[in-house]
């Protein structure tokens, strides 16, 4: 059936049961997405305070509704239904520029999400007749019908999809369309399967609100504890409230923040949901998601296989893991930035010049600290960020200036030859890359190119290597910082080692990656969130000597987790 037809029929169903067709149509249309104003208005993007306005009285972020992103959505489904859609196999990638893939903003559902959805709804319909019990069905659904085990299915069901308890009106609503549809001819069954997907296509269900209760324009709204619940839930397991947030929720506890934060610190130490949900946020910020498609060229590259490039998957999970949640992880930043150590198996172990290591397991090995030093000698990023066949100068030099220093460089202007086209066959990447010395490319390049020069000791794939083409590899350069922009030539090193034992000692790079997660954590991207907040979250982190759950805390603690200003 057509997607506008399926919509069509779906919103008949349930405009007469709880007044949700025109939410639906505009979570079609538009996605329900950015900041919403009085009445649902959208409002405009205001200019963030430069730090010295800081004051006592802190920001906050607008209201919103925020759309559950695929992996959420089939967490959310996992956990509270044992199912795993074969329809989540078609949801679209999620549209992703700069900034995270969960921004807010960005998350629209077009015509092909909402048909996606539809077929989802359709598996969760026919999944509740086979399973009534996780949907609270206490009766024989054949014999189903108006009363308190209808109402019982309803109330559980709509509580697990949309997160807080269901209004008595919503109840009979959709007891209503229970009625109704099992009048029409398909018995009890037709309707258990249209109230489970209406209230999956429900915008209760498919978005998380941050909206409290006040709609006066410039007032303060306190999100209500299921919010709150939702909030935290989904930052830090990337799925739904479980039991005993739920039950907080329910009493009203969770704007105590002694309570929310030890809630925090439960949910964070259980590493079985804590684990995925950070892994995927440190996916993201190296720009590995989709490691698993890196294609690299075969004949220059035989040893390349399915199973080597999930193997790199397995060994950044696994390297993250060993920083924050495996026994006696100092769960610092320092040790994801300058770590020695790898977890390797047969395959990937000469890639990093090691021996003696046999079998499928990944096991730890320490590496030669003179050619590695942290995540970023890492084979994971190294061979993610790289072509087919060479390295990827430029877009290595120029990742870890936007993503690791915060400092975005503009793209370049059309119509520029690619510089490699009239360089020498055998020429290094140094040589290659000679124009970017003329004036009008070393005002952008001079703030990477270094970055990228030294990251040439590593090939495509992540191997160590002192020459190029048979040509000794100039690993040196300079890097001016974002913090020190009049103290040129910044940075001066010999190789990529140097540089990140230099970048150690500086305050950019901590910095960075406590703003990349709050940006990460509050669904905006870098540019738009509070001045005064990145420097309250930047200068905790300081403070914590660079404690990654102290960071995760931090922005937990923050007035916008939750508050909100119209």
């Amino acid at each position: 059936m057509p997607i506008a037809k399926r919509i069509g029929v779906l919103r008949s169903l349930m405009s007469r049961s709880f007044g949700l067709a025109a939410p639906l149509a505009i979570v079609v249309a538009s996605g329900c997405t950015g900041v919403l104003g009085v009445e649902g208005e959208t409002a405009p993007a205001t200019e963030t305070p430069p730090a010295a306005e800081c004051g006592a009285t802190p920001a906050l972020a607008k209201p919103r509704i925020w759309r559950l992103t695929n992996t959420q959505l089939a967490n959310t489904l996992r956990d509270e239904f044992d199912i795993q859609p074969a329809a989540l196999a078609n949801l679209p990638d999620e549209a992703r520029l700069d900034g995270f893939a969960n921004q807010a903003s960005d998350l629209r559902i077009a015509p092909l999400l909402a048909d996606v959805y539809f077929a989802v709804g359709e598996e969760l319909g026919a999944h509740a007749l086979q399973n009534p019990d996780k949907f609270g069905i206490a009766c024989d659904v054949d014999s189903l019908a108006p009363g308190p085990c209808l109402d019982g299915f309803v109330t559980k069901t709509g509580q697990k999809l949309w997160r807080r308890p269901l209004s008595t009106t919503e109840v009979t609503s959709l007891s209503a369309l229970f009625a109704k549809t099992a009048a029409q001819g398909e018995g009890a069954a037709g309707g258990v399967k249209s109230v489970v997907q209406a209230l999956f296509m429900s915008p209760n269900s498919l978005h998380r609100t941050e909206l409290g209760t006040v709609k006066d324009t410039g007032a303060v709204t306190a999100l209500t504890d299921h919010e709150i619940a939702s909030a935290l839930s989904y930052l830090l397991w990337d799925s739904a409230p479980d039991a005993e947030l739920t039950a907080l929720a329910d009493q009203g506890e969770l704007r105590d923040r002694t309570v929310l934060l030890t809630q925090a610190k439960r949910l964070f130490d259980a590493r079985d949901k804590a684990a995925p949900a950070m892994n995927h946020f440190f996916e993201q910020w190296l720009e590995l998601e989709n490691l698993s498609n890196s294609v690299k060229e075969a004949s220059v590259f035989p040893m390349v296989t399915p199973e080597l490039t999930a193997d790199l998957k397995e060994e950044l999970r696994l390297f993250t893991n060993s920083v924050l949640f495996d026994e006696g992880a100092d769960r610092r930043f320092d040790s994801l930035f300058t770590g020695t150590y790898a977890f390797v198996n047969e395959r990937t172990a000469p890639l990093y010049g090691l021996s003696g290591v046999t079998g499928d397991a990944m096991v730890r090995r320490e590496l030669n600290p003179t050619e590695r030093r942290g995540i970023f000698t890492s084979l994971p990023f190294l061979w993610g960020h790289a072509h087919s066949q060479d390295t990827g100068l430029v877009g290595r030099g120029s990742y870890v200036r936007a993503e690791v220093l915060c400092h975005r460089v503009p793209l370049p202007p059309g119509g520029i030859p690619n510089p490699g086209r009239f360089a020498e066959p055998d020429a290094t990447g140094r040589q290659r890359l000679g124009i970017h010395a003329s004036p009008g490319c070393a005002v952008c390049h001079d703030l990477f190119d270094g970055i990228g020069f030294a990251l040439e000791n590593y090939d495509a794939i992540g191997r160590y290597r002192t020459t190029e083409h048979e040509q000794p590899i100039d690993a040196s350069g300079s890097l001016p910082l974002p913090s020190e922009e009049n103290a040129l030539p910044g940075i001066v090193f010999s190789n990529f080692v140097e540089l990140v034992d230099e970048l150690a000692q500086k305050p950019d790079v901590y910095g960075c990656f406590a703003q990349q997660f709050a940006a990460y954590a509050s669904g905006y991207d870098l540019p738009e969130l509070d001045a005064c907040e990145k420097e309250r979250l930047v200068d905790e982190f300081a403070r914590s000597q660079h404690a990654i759950d102290q960071l995760v805390l931090g922005v937990i603690a923050s007035p916008s987790f939750i508050d909100r200003r119209n």
